[in-house]
């Protein structure tokens, strides 16, 4: 009576194993191409970012009229002088 006890429960045990470990498989191969999935479309994104930063270096800039020399910070009165205008508006 022993033996056939220790015998269900190794077969029980036996499958219970089986059953882990086909899920498990199939969980980690499930795992492995929402992996991949996300590294093409991260690789995607950063072709088309690239491709985007060389486009935008290769146009020409925009012809402005003034200089960077002609900006000047505005002083401490010119400051006070608009806020003070402000004020009275």
């Amino acid at each position: 009576m022993l033996i056939i006890t220790i015998q269900i429960m190794a077969i029980l045990s036996m499958l219970i194993f089986m059953f882990i470990g086909i899920w498990g498989f199939i969980l980690l191969i499930k795992i492995y191409n929402q992996l991949r999935y996300k590294n093409y479309l991260m690789e995607k994104l950063i072709q088309n970012t690239s491709n985007l930063s060389l486009n935008h270096e290769n146009k020409e800039p925009t012809k402005c009229d003034f200089k960077p020399s002609d900006t000047t910070k505005p002083n401490e009165n010119e400051i006070l002088d608009i806020n003070i205008k402000k004020d009275v508006i």
